[in-house]
């Protein structure tokens, strides 16, 4: 089973929980576009979205200068 690791910013405390929730939000709606079923599972500071099917192609974003 494919598997995403989101981790959240440097951020702390209840910040750094609403920054992750709205990662792993963003990344569950693409996933769910392709595939049925998506499994969220939070830990310290990140989470891991296990889905079925192929892994999504990774997208290239240029950083800021």
């Amino acid at each position: 089973m494919p598997v995403v690791t989101v981790r959240a910013s440097s951020k702390s405390g209840p910040a750094q929980l609403d920054t992750l929730v709205r990662k792993v939000t963003q990344k569950t709606s693409g996933l769910l576009e392709e595939n049925d079923r998506v499994l969220v599972v939070y830990g310290e500071g990140h989470a891991s979205l296990y889905y079925e099917g192929a892994p999504p192609a990774r997208a290239v974003t240029p950083r800021p200068a």
